[in-house]
């Protein structure tokens, strides 16, 4: 049986990387990570300060307001520097919903390649629990919009709102209110600063350690590292380079120049980081990304007849992929796997657990996206691919890479 989707298409806009949250209130529950497993090498500081060595990914404090992160065991990790607050949960002993239940989805634009796939992954993965849904698109990135679309979705009478939303705080008061209706809101990609909601998103402090650390062990700890901005002051770009400058700052030897700021756009990029080099005549031994933009990156050094260094792809777009694996034996790769059918997946079992009344202990899933490395690159792209350096779009991967359902178990009382 098909499940209906109604899809209430008000317009186009929005960026990829807009407005992840950042909820810094003062804590009396400050907490040290224990160090990621995931990460290229397993070493890490001991202590919550920026010390190591370089080429190590340091633990750095976050904001546990919950008391329940140390309680996840390993998966504790993930929290590691979260820029911010974790609470306790609402929901935890919210007995769920029976009967026919509709979800609703606004989604931040579809004027990029992740977009699109993060909508229709949503609605594939909430029909096959058997929910109906209801996907909504405002005309603009106006937060405006966006909070008329959220009132859109309680007026079409939704029992559940999974947003992506472009203000942590701008939602609060719609969300609460939704809340003591018992309509539960959960935030995707980007954090929402309200313990009544769920947040279901990528640690992007954490992201740019591993992406900086690799780039570090690749230039062996010298060199000039360009970080490339995408929106200077959007939260996911500050998050992911904070975490990358916590890494570069243990490497005496490695420069960094940050002023290159790219709008997330390949095309952008290009011109960008061509004028730069054009100027600066100084040896590049690597650059670090704050979003799909990589293609862009590698055709400017290739124009200014540069050798190519290691450049992070942040986000998997499809043009740097494909440089990626022609050049395998010459160009030194590494991606962060924010797959958007994998946040798709991950949200779509919080979304179900909690409508069948399995209470979500705390108000976040901080993931620890997984980094692609050429030892498994062919789990985001077919090597038999027509893709070329020009290609737009963003690759997928197999969901159970980018979280585990034990890590999503771990958050939920049964």
């Amino acid at each position: 049986m098909r499940h209906k989707t109604v899809r209430l298409t008000l317009g186009l806009g929005g960026a990829l990387l807009l407005a992840a949250a950042t909820a810094c209130s003062s804590s009396s529950s400050t907490t040290t990570a224990p160090s990621s497993s995931s990460s290229p090498t397993a070493s890490a500081s001991s202590a919550s300060a920026l010390t190591g060595s370089c080429g190590t990914i340091p633990d750095i404090a976050y904001n546990d307001q919950s008391g329940l992160v140390a309680s996840l065991g390993s998966y504790a990790a993930n929290y590691d520097g979260f820029d911010g607050t974790i609470y306790k949960s609402p929901w935890s002993t919210w007995k769920g919903l029976t009967g026919k239940i509709k979800v609703g989805i606004l989604i931040d634009g579809l004027s990029n390649g992740f977009q699109p796939v993060l909508e229709s992954s949503l609605e594939s993965d909430l029909q096959a629990y058997g929910y109906s849904t209801i996907a909504l698109v405002p005309s603009s990135a106006s937060v405006t919009d966006q909070l008329q679309g959220y009132q859109t979705l309680l007026n079409d009478g939704v029992n559940m709102i999974i947003a992506q939303a472009q203000s942590p705080t701008a939602y609060n008061s719609l969300i609460d209110k939704a809340a003591k209706e018992g309509i539960p809101t959960i935030g995707v990609l980007n954090e929402i600063a309200d313990a009544n909601a769920v947040n279901v998103v990528p640690n992007s402090v954490l992201g740019g350690m591993k992406l900086a650390q690799f780039v570090v062990q690749q230039a062996k700890g010298k060199g000039l590292v360009l970080f490339l901005h995408g929106i200077p002051g959007v939260p996911i770009d500050t998050d992911t380079a904070n975490g990358a400058n916590d890494v570069l700052k243990l490497c005496p030897q490695i420069t960094t120049n940050e002023s290159i700021v790219t709008q997330f756009e390949a095309s952008i990029a290009k011109q960008q980081v061509l004028s730069y080099l054009n100027t600066h005549p100084q040896p590049v031994a690597g650059v670090i990304t704050a979003g799909p933009f990589t293609s862009g990156v590698i055709e400017a050094f290739e124009q200014a007849g540069r050798t190519v260094p290691v450049i992070t792809n942040n986000g998997l777009d499809d043009g740097g992929l494909a440089y990626w694996l022609q050049h395998e034996s010459t160009f030194d790769g590494v991606a962060l796997a924010n797959t958007p059918n994998g946040l798709a997946y991950a949200a779509s079992v919080v979304a179900h657990k909690m409508l069948i009344g399995d209470g979500v202990k705390i108000n976040t899933l901080a993931i620890d996206p997984p980094l692609a490395t050429s030892a498994d690159l062919t789990q985001y792209v077919d090597v038999s691919s027509s893709w070329t350096i020009n290609s737009a779009g963003t690759a997928i991967g197999p969901p159970s890479a980018y979280v585990s359902g034990a890590y999503i178990d771990s958050i939920f009382t049964k």
